[in-house]
């Protein structure tokens, strides 16, 4: 991995847990964050159409040191420049899970 391409800022927020509320309802929890550094590309609308994006939103390519402890599911979002992003496809760019790339557009 070519660290000096690692140029900006991503936050990695995970939901908080549900736990039972003794009603019959949930709370949820305080949403966890880690910031890192990544390669933001924005895709082009041929790269969008050929992932199956939405077409309406942005849409970026961000690559990443891969630590075990992200655990990185479609479930979590991705802050990025103050915009929130939805991972729609998580790609493993090497088999020792030192580089993640993953496709993700901008939720409104």
């Amino acid at each position: 991995m070519n660290t000096g391409k690692l140029n900006r800022r991503i936050t990695i927020i995970t939901a908080g847990t549900l736990t039972a509320d003794g009603i019959g309802g949930f709370t949820q929890g305080t949403p966890t964050t880690r910031e890192t550094w990544c390669s933001a590309n924005q895709l082009s609308m041929s790269e969008m159409l050929s992932y199956g994006l939405e077409t309406s939103t942005a849409a970026y390519r961000f690559s990443f040191k891969y630590f075990s402890s992200d655990d990185i599911t479609r479930v979590k979002e991705l802050q990025y420049e103050s915009r929130y992003f939805r991972i729609a496809q998580i790609k493993e760019l090497d088999e020792a899970k030192k580089e993640v790339q993953i496709i993700a557009s901008e939720r409104l």
